[in-house]
């Protein structure tokens, strides 16, 4: 009897293995910085992803009569833009079906027609509304636009902070620059003056000229268009020389990293702006927080949750299209809410 519980056991595990070689593998591409200043934030939205594939993993999907697998292919794109191509066209040529990212703008502008041109699905989250044009059908973004992000921080903060003078630093990267755009013009609508304007680059780590400007500028808060390793540095620059004015800035800012690298100089004086309702106001948002947690040890930041989203949106319409073929379920996404 017991030769035969063994035999069983054998052949059961023999069938698992048969299944589980006939699940069809369907590659999904990731694009974010996962090193450099900008790891944190590529790192949480991976997460993420890979939260929804495994979930996704363990429903033993089915789609035209077959079993499927995701399978999906991390690449570390380093906010660069040449990086973010030279991915781009690896993806493709690796029979990716859709990809999650790129994260920053001028990444998704370098890659966003190299997807389009191949027929590849790209869910975005990279803010500048160039990045969605009207010719590129595969392109999605998942987050706000720079549009709704700078132009409601231009109007919150004259209608609720009631500010009369502001300060803009730019740190040069196409997320800035179309956040800056629509927060100047909204802003200047709104009866705010702009008293003074930086440009820096994305390497700067000294502010120190630039305060002095906008402290004899007399501006009332500063507008920072940039990320948020430089946004922690400016804020210590500001508690160092004792400046108490405001810093506003976009949904870079509202990472929960910044409380790591700004430390005590945070304080109740920065202001960011992001897209959706807050995941603790979702149905299920406290259930994906705390699987998280549980995951990964700490809690999800910005983006984490909309990579996870962006997995799932992407199973629904290929399920609803009853296909794999990115020109067949784009027009499907392209409906859903």
């Amino acid at each position: 009897m017991p030769f035969v519980r063994l035999v069983a056991t054998i052949l059961t595990l023999s069938s698992a293995c048969v299944f589980a070689q006939e699940r069809q593998a369907v590659k999904l591409g990731f694009s974010s910085p996962l090193s450099g200043p900008q790891a944190a934030a590529g790192k949480d939205a991976l997460n993420g992803a890979q939260m929804a594939i495994e979930r996704l993993n363990q429903q033993n999907l089915q789609l035209d009569g077959k079993a499927i697998r995701f399978e999906l292919l991390v690449r570390d794109d380093k906010a660069s833009a040449q990086e973010g191509a030279a991915i781009a066209r690896e993806l493709v040529g690796a029979g990716v079906r859709a990809v999650l990212g790129p994260f920053n703008s001028g990444v998704a502008l370098s890659a966003a027609r190299i997807y389009n041109e191949a027929g590849v699905v790209s869910l975005t989250v990279a803010s500048n509304p160039k990045v969605t044009q009207a010719a590129l059908t595969q392109v999605f973004r998942i987050a706000a636009s720079d549009a709704d992000m700078g132009g409601k921080m231009g109007l919150y903060a004259a209608h609720q902070l009631k500010l009369k003078r502001m300060a803009v630093i730019d740190d040069g990267s196409l997320y800035a620059r179309g956040l800056i755009d629509e927060f100047e013009r909204v802003a200047k609508i709104n009866g705010i003056q702009l008293v003074y304007k930086e440009a820096i680059s994305d390497k700067t780590e000294e502010f120190g000229v630039a305060l002095n400007a906008i402290a004899g500028a007399k501006a009332d808060a500063i507008f920072f268009g940039g990320y948020v390793p430089q946004a922690g540095a400016l804020l210590r620059q500001m508690q160092q020389r004792g400046m108490s004015m405001l810093l506003l800035g976009g949904d870079a800012l509202c990472s929960l990293t910044m409380s790591a690298q700004a430390g005590s100089a945070l304080g109740e004086r920065t202001y960011c702006v992001q897209g959706g309702v807050w995941l603790t106001r979702v149905s299920d948002g406290a259930v994906f927080a705390s699987a998280y947690q549980g995951k990964y040890g700490s809690m999800p930041d910005v983006y984490a949750p909309t990579f996870y989203d962006g997995v799932l949106l992407l199973w629904q319409a290929m399920k609803s299209a009853n296909s794999l073929d990115p020109r067949v379920f784009a027009p499907v996404l392209a409906r859903m809410r």
